[in-house]
């Protein structure tokens, strides 16, 4: 099933955040151009206070297929301190820039926790609801 039916949603500049019927968060960034470290912060406080105590996988999608972090936002993402409350990460790829930044990201950041990139939505939520 790759549906995602929204049960609770939250939204800030940043992003749309919602918990979905199958037990997956979906982040949908809707930042255009940069996306700073502050943007990422902002997501992440938004992300734990709708989660509560409940841990979840997390599946993430673009507004910019284009968008792609700076070096200082990989290093947070792959941080302990950004991965309170999230499982597993899965991220939807679909420009060139995404997947160079997804390689560098994967080599260099060296995530917490299990973190894979999609080119469809449907692969990826297959992956998550493996952390279910």
């Amino acid at each position: 099933m790759s549906e995602l039916v929204s049960i609770e949603s939250t939204e800030v500049d940043a992003a749309e955040i919602n918990i979905c019927t199958n037990g997956i968060m979906h982040i949908h960034v809707k930042v255009k151009g940069v996306f700073s470290i502050e943007h990422s912060k902002e997501i992440v406080a938004a992300r734990t206070s709708l989660a509560g105590n409940r841990k979840y996988p997390v599946l993430y999608t673009l507004e910019d297929a284009f968008l792609t972090p700076s070096k200082e936002v990989s290093q947070y993402v792959a941080s302990d301190e950004r991965s309170t409350l999230i499982i597993a990460d899965a991220f939807i790829v679909e420009s060139f820039p995404q997947r160079l930044a997804a390689r560098a990201y994967r080599l260099f950041s060296k995530p917490v926790r299990p973190t894979a990139f999609f080119s469809t939505k449907g692969k990826a939520i297959q992956w998550l609801q493996s952390f279910i």
